[in-house]
């Protein structure tokens, strides 16, 4: 298997060849002594020192061949019949002819004639269109190679690469006749003017599959393959001069195909009208093809058609081709077209900017009259100081990164991820940390489950399993859908894992070790504490023995909350009625007490703050007042809320006790089971309400 590496080395190899290749053929053209241009509808020539002087004829061997201005037309199906361009090439093989025998002169319009002969072409007489043309096609190329050998080998992407191609041989061969002076062999014409045609039409036939193809695919096969079956008919007409004016037989064709894309691109835009992620890509590539194809068309194709003005310059015109791949290449970096990921477009910044370095250097050798050590000092000056600082800032400025640091994703992900687990919700601590990283427009769960975080849809979502043996995420379309999802995503969705299991493992650490610390001093306090109150018991007096019972019984309600059992409401409700009961009854005080609750559940913490809340009451109740009766009142408010309300009508010694310790620690335990306390006189009776928040149970619990 040949290497990705090796593949693009042997692409820009080729590419490379051909270019070489063309700046061959050029240079193989003659040149004379004088510059011929057009003004109006006169022939001018000029020599080095000379102005230029208007032409009558050229001589031909003695014979005179009128000075027709279209000889120096720069594209010669802008010409309205074929006969005239046969004609046009013939003229041109017979001025190449005479120049190269030595029997070529000029005749002005004043009489004078002037011989001419051949001379060679060297580098630096290929004007600056030449490679204007050459480079920005060669470029162009460059990038659809960069796009079709790395990227899945679908229809759209050799729709592309094909474009490409044709722009190439477009620009290339236009670049070699379009620059020439004056002296061409009409056969050679012939073939360039050919491969012209055949290039264009190629590149509208490509760019009209492309737009059915892409991002979507076209619903038939056959409407790509119409359009390419399009390019071969039209080729055929063309080359065969099957009709009388290249209007019917080329520039028809062209626009023709071109209108059947953009219904393609039509039919593209309500097709992606659900998905933004496509939307905004086709939004990014019909925005560069149109960039890249109304210059030429308006400026060079509908004059001709219409033929109502003459065509405008064909070399500029060729070069706006290249805002089309270059909002490709810029497209890719934002949008990830083609499934490419962001080092494409340093692949091609590589190659394309050593292509500046050697152009600065060039420029600098041919503008400036300095040594070589000194135009290569500058070179380098050049490009360090301005042309390296400014490629940086126009790529950061367009290709700003949308991945997140390390820094910036755990400051986002860990905060979440603590929040949840400590507030008991475990199991959307993942979901909460992935949306803050990620910022998905949506999150969906699925059943199936994968092994490994992975990107789907063509970068419209995320898939990241589920920790613990849960549904797998589904995230759709990262940062409201600004973007689509990348490789680098797949790495941040492992290392949000990673940290969710380890933040789940750090807790449950700290569970585990508080309840072996919780457990160790339980098994302390009932084997010493415990021992030692039984032994009391059976020593005690009578009048101290009670009080060593209710130690013990205190006793064993805080082992039993340390224990962590849960107890069932209506069941704790009887504890505490009876043990209310008993102190009411030794204080010769009447108990009423109502209760209307369900059978849900309470944490052992929560047993046991309500427990000691009671107690304290009833014990500022019977120790600081003289009542003669106590009403305690438990009630549930739907299930989530628990009331409990104790009154007593020793209100004078009651106002005593409403700033004491036991109120305070009253409150305090109010905050802990997050409810609250309020007390206070009503009706000369002291009342005191405690509401709290229990959780609701589906199912009764056993007792």
């Amino acid at each position: 298997m040949v290497s990705l590496r090796t593949k693009l080395l042997a692409g820009l190899a080729v590419i490379l060849l051909y270019g070489f290749w063309i700046i061959q053929l050029a240079l193989s053209l003659p040149a004379s002594e004088l510059q011929f241009s057009l003004q109006g509808d006169q022939l001018l020539a000029a020599g080095p020192d000379a102005a230029p002087r208007p032409v009558e004829s050229m001589l031909v061997g003695g014979k005179a061949l009128p000075a027709r201005a279209v000889l120096v037309i720069e594209e010669p199906d802008v010409l309205p019949v074929y006969s005239d361009i046969n004609q046009f090439f013939a003229e041109h093989t017979q001025l190449l002819q005479a120049l190269k025998a030595g029997t070529l002169q000029v005749r002005y319009q004043d009489g004078s004639e002037q011989p001419l002969h051949p001379l060679p072409r060297g580098l630096m007489q290929l004007p600056g269109m030449f490679w204007l043309q050459l480079l920005c096609g060669l470029a162009g190329m460059v990038i659809c190679m960069l796009v079709w050998v790395p990227g899945e080998h679908n229809l759209a992407t050799r729709s592309f690469a094909l474009s490409g191609l044709g722009y190439l041989l477009a620009s290339s061969t236009a670049a070699v006749y379009s620059t020439r002076e004056l002296f061409i062999d009409g056969e050679l014409f012939r073939i360039l003017s050919g491969l012209n045609h055949c290039g264009a039409m190629l590149f509208s036939a490509a760019v009209s599959a492309f737009l059915w193809s892409y991002p979507r695919r076209a619903p038939s096969v056959w409407i790509p393959l119409a359009l390419y079956g399009g390019f071969a008919s039209c080729m055929i007409l063309d080359q065969l001069q099957l009709t009388a004016s290249p209007v019917e037989g080329f520039h028809l064709w062209v626009i023709g195909v071109f209108m059947i894309g953009l219904s393609g691109a039509v039919w593209q835009w309500r097709q992606t009208r659900n998905s933004p992620a496509d939307r905004s890509a086709f939004r990014w590539v019909l925005l560069s093809i149109l960039a890249g194809t109304v210059f030429f068309s308006a400026g060079m194709i509908l004059p001709v058609i219409l033929q109502v003005a003459l065509p405008h310059a064909q070399g500029p015109l060729l070069a706006t081709f290249l805002l089309m791949y270059t909002g490709m290449a810029l497209g890719i970096t934002r949008y990830r077209l083609f499934e490419l990921e962001r080092w494409w477009f340093s692949i091609w910044s590589w190659l394309l900017g050593g292509l500046a370095v050697l152009l600065t250097d060039l420029a600098l050798a041919s503008l400036l009259t300095l040594s070589g050590p000194t135009v290569l000092a500058a070179s380098v000056a050049l490009v360090g100081w301005v042309y390296f600082p400014v490629r940086q800032f126009i790529w950061g400025r367009l290709t700003v990164s949308r991945q997140r640091g390390l820094d910036t994703w755990l400051s986002q992900a860990l905060p979440v991820m603590l929040q949840a687990q400590r507030s008991g919700h475990t199991d959307s601590a993942m979901e909460q940390a992935l949306l803050a990283v990620f910022q998905p427009l949506r999150v969906e769960r699925l059943s199936h489950k994968a092994q490994r975080p992975q990107v789907v849809d063509n970068g419209d979502a995320l898939q990241v399993p589920g920790p613990s043996g849960e549904e797998d995420y589904l995230l759709r379309h990262a940062e409201q859908g600004r973007r689509l999802f990348t490789r680098q995503d797949v790495q941040l969705a492992r290392l949000v894992l990673s940290l969710d299991s380890l933040v789940l493992h750090s807790l449950t650490a700290r569970v585990e070790g508080a309840t072996e610390e919780r457990n160790r001093i339980r098994q302390d306090i009932h084997d010493d504490l415990g021992a030692k109150l039984l032994q009391l018991l059976h020593t005690a007096s009578d009048d101290s023995r009670q009080l060593v019972r209710e130690a013990i019984r205190d006793l064993r309600e805080l082992l039993q909350s340390m224990d962590g059992h849960e107890v069932r409401l209506d069941v704790a409700a009887a504890r505490w009625q009876e043990e209310t009961a008993s102190r009411c009854q030794a204080s010769d005080v009447t108990l009423h007490w109502q209760q209307t609750l369900g059978e849900q559940l309470l944490s052992a913490g929560q047993f046991s703050h309500l427990t000691r809340v009671l107690r304290e009451a009833v014990s500022n109740a019977l120790r600081h007042a003289t009542p003669t009766e106590l009403r305690v009142e438990l009630s549930q408010q739907g299930g989530a809320m628990l009331q409990l309300r104790i009154e007593n009508d020793g209100v004078a010694l009651a106002e005593t006790a409403t700033s004491g310790r036991g109120l305070q620690i009253m409150l305090a335990r109010a905050r802990q089971l997050g409810g609250e306390l309020q007390h206070g006189c009503a009706q000369q009776r002291w009342w005191l309400a405690l509401q709290v928040p229990i959780a609701p149970s589906d199912t009764p619990a056993a007792d």
